[in-house]
């Protein structure tokens, strides 16, 4: 029943079952087979926006527009695909726009090269008004993380990055830890991931991402689901007493 401490309504409901239950003990048991389901789908809605408030998923697609001679390969190069997620924390608190440990996972694949989240640092960063590069300032939302996967030309994935850029400002009202902001709204958007050799030495493969879509959170589902599972399942129960007190 620990559900119950998460829904003011759903504790009502159950006391008032037990109440009920008291009331009734002497009567038909109707009445037990409406409350508990009443009692699960107070728990269904609550349950599911909890689960919901503070991981944000998205994927993305996108294709390569530079890369090191070292990392070259027949299955990474400019020719490749590229696509992943990322999933933040929306609810991560932070100083002046920088939020440092929002990120909690993702994945880039670029062609038949797969890299992804690792614990480390990481942070996601709101800008206004700051320089975009080439003399330009603007507005940005930016994913910082450190990656991991598997060595290649003796090289292996140390942090990956999204900046998603518009000239002149205008894409944030405030620095508050807020949603990937749409493509449509956007003058650029780039992507890179840097890798580290024995010696410390950096290269990277950087390009840009041409879509960008939340996607919906598994364990939200998960638990909508179940939670329905549970009030067709009481709500079949008191169907049963009901029954049996007509039959009685």
């Amino acid at each position: 029943m620990a559900w119950l401490l998460l829904n003011p309504l759903a504790v009502r409901m159950y006391h008032l079952y037990k109440e009920s239950n008291v009331m009734q003990k002497n009567k038909p048991s109707s009445i037990k087979g409406l409350f508990l389901p009443a009692i699960a789908l107070c728990s269904l809605f609550v349950t599911g926006n909890v689960a919901q408030a503070a991981l944000v998923n998205y994927s993305f697609t996108g294709g390569v527009s530079n890369i090191s001679g070292a990392l070259l390969s027949p299955t990474m190069n400019l020719t490749s695909h590229v696509t992943g997620s990322f999933q933040f924390n929306n609810a991560t608190g932070g100083v002046g726009g920088n939020y440092p440990g929002a990120v909690k996972a993702m994945t880039v694949t670029i062609g038949g090269y797969s890299s992804s989240f690792t614990p480390g640092a990481n942070a996601i960063t709101i800008s206004q008004n700051t320089n975009l590069g080439g003399g330009l300032l603007g507005d940005r939302w930016n994913l910082a993380t450190a990656a991991t996967g598997l060595p290649t030309s003796g090289y292996t994935p140390y942090s990956f990055e999204l900046l998603l850029d518009r000239e002149g400002g205008g894409l944030f009202s405030n620095t508050n830890l807020q949603n990937a902001p749409s493509l449509s709204s956007l003058t650029g958007t780039r992507w890179r991931l840097i890798f580290q050799d024995a010696e410390g030495n950096l290269t990277q493969v950087r390009g840009a991402i041409n879509s960008l879509t939340a996607v919906p959170l598994p364990a939200a589902v998960f638990l909508f689901g179940a939670g329905l599972i549970s009030l067709v399942g009481l709500g079949a129960g008191g169907l049963r007493n009901l029954r049996g007190t007509q039959q009685a």
